[in-house]
């Protein structure tokens, strides 16, 4: 007994120090030599899936509830597996069920939440995390959760209270710190700033770890005005970040190329006969940080429209189906790109729509990076509604700079330079499609919205094809859950501070953007 529980330490100190081809190799030895342990069937599926092996660690999974049914570890982390596969069902059942092996167990309860935020279940979702407080009022993931889903919904107030507490109970979660930020209207008396300062000050935190806290800094100073002191936390910020993920520029220039090479206006006319009649989708797109939150707020509240936020689907889908295998800044060749296939992806994209919106008849879907996957959405959903949104590049582009985004296609955000470049590919590729789809696109420019938003939501509903509700001139009484960076802002009326606000930091990015803009 002695000699396996030196083995299971070793084993999980090398998964704590991220040496996970190490850590696999040492795990298949000891299932070699105790082939009825449970526990290292589940940490063999726990390596696997971090090395994003998902099907080969499910298996591993269900190999230990053969050995040993009734261990509940087992089904909660094959619940998280089929989580990120998009297997909802089957990751609710196995959550349930490691929820019935042990009902004092937290973690699982916990997980269900997440899965049901995922899926727009937000009053199961916070049901969990107080079931899960309830059981164990220290547990702080919990307390995040339910900062961030209250966050998400406009009730400020209880966000504040369940992330103060997250950070009482563990003052180095510093993504709590980041999101109660966003809360936060910064004066010299505010404690958290206090508290933000003095952890920063800690040598011994891990870059990788400080990041999120340096973000919170720079918006912390930008409040209270001290934007040079504000423009180096930024800096620093994502200096920290740009060092932790792989992104090279290169690659971006190449994927835009081939998108413009294969979807021309010869090659779509080729592809018109796959399309579809159905008018279900109403697509927001543009740079992030360009007013698309806004714009969805605004249209969702029309009585006809579900505002269903950042979807995944059309560039999982496409990824999946159009981007060559061998590699990820190819499309394959227009010959590949057959009826059946482009049927499926619109046969499955509706399915998500109509899933997460109880099968409303207009959803938005507001991923800013479809603007990349304009050519094949319109040869698949010609009917389809696409709302680009526009405003100041500088204002964009330094609105970016300033936050930190999980989402790794938003990878360029980090170096200004790459950001800028990346945002000249933007503006290349949107001039391509405007050039062979010049009637596809309606164009609505921030600005416009915030110096006459009257008369520009009016003329925006009516290019949705919609009679007109006078709740979207009232989207600040919209209730439904926002999950992006502008979840505090759109929640009020129009402001006209972010316009031009770029120049607060005049200073320290005019010498970058003089050479784009």
């Amino acid at each position: 007994m002695e000699s396996i529980e030196k083995e299971i330490k070793h084993l999980e100190n090398l998964l704590r120090s991220k040496k996970l081809t190490e850590a696999q190799d040492y795990n298949e030895s000891l299932i070699r030599k105790y082939p009825k342990t449970a526990y290292l069937y589940n940490f063999m599926g726990i390596i696997l899936v971090q090395q994003k092996k998902i099907d080969d660690g499910i298996k591993y999974y269900l190999q230990g509830i053969k050995i040993q049914s009734n261990y509940y570890p087992l089904y909660d982390n094959l619940g998280t597996a089929y989580r990120i596969k998009e297997n909802y069902t089957e990751s609710e059942l196995n959550y349930k069920k490691a929820i019935s092996l042990d009902k004092n167990a937290v973690e699982p309860k916990n997980n269900l939440g997440n899965l049901y935020s995922i899926m727009n279940k937000h009053s199961e979702s916070i049901e969990c995390y107080k079931d899960a407080i309830n059981i164990k009022p220290n547990f702080f993931a919990s307390h995040y959760n339910l900062g961030i889903i209250y966050k998400n919904s406009g009730d400020f107030k209880k966000a504040k209270e369940h992330l103060k507490k997250s950070i009482d109970l563990n003052k180095n979660f510093y993504t709590a710190h980041r999101s109660l930020s966003e809360l936060i209207k910064y004066k010299l008396s505010e404690n958290h700033l206090n508290l933000l300062n003095n952890l920063y000050k800690d040598q011994e935190i891990g870059k990788k770890r400080k990041t999120e806290l340096v973000f919170a800094l720079g918006k912390a100073n930008e409040d209270l005005g001290n934007y040079k002191k504000s423009f180096t936390y930024f800096k620093e910020a994502n200096e920290l970040r740009n060092n932790q993920i792989k992104f090279n520029i290169n690659n971006e220039i190449k994927l835009f190329s081939s998108i413009k090479n294969i979807f021309n206006k010869k090659n779509i006319s080729k592809l018109k006969k796959v399309s579809t009649s159905d008018v279900t989708p109403i697509f927001i797109l543009g740079m992030p940080r360009s007013g698309t939150s806004l714009i969805e707020q605004i249209v969702s509240s029309h009585k006809e429209v579900y505002g269903g936020g950042e979807l995944n689907a059309m560039d999982n889908l496409t990824k999946k189906n159009i981007i060559k295998g061998n590699d990820p800044y190819l499309i394959k060749n227009i010959e590949n790109l057959d009826v059946k296939l482009l049927n499926k992806i619109a046969k499955n994209y509706i399915q998500t729509l109509k899933k997460i919106s109880n099968s409303s008849e207009k959803v938005t879907d507001k991923l800013p990076i479809n603007f990349k996957w304009i050519g094949l959405i319109k040869c698949i959903f010609p009917n389809s509604i696409i709302i680009h949104c526009i405003r100041n590049p500088k204002d964009t582009c330094f609105s970016i700079y300033k936050n930190y985004f999980v989402n790794t296609n938003l990878d360029f955000a980090y170096n200004l330079t790459d950001l800028c470049k990346y945002y000249k590919l933007y503006i290349d590729l949107m001039k391509h499609w405007k050039k062979i789809m010049p009637k596809s696109i309606i164009d609505v420019k921030y600005e416009n919205i915030v110096n006459n938003p009257e008369k520009e939501i009016k003329k925006l509903i009516k290019s949705c094809k919609l009679n007109w509700d006078k709740n979207c001139l009232k989207f600040y009484n919209n209730k439904r859950y926002i999950k992006t960076a502008s979840d505090t802002q759109v929640r009020r009326k129009i402001y006209k501070s972010s316009l031009d606000s770029w120049k607060n930091y005049k200073s320290d990015l005019e010498s970058v953007f003089k050479t784009f803009f």
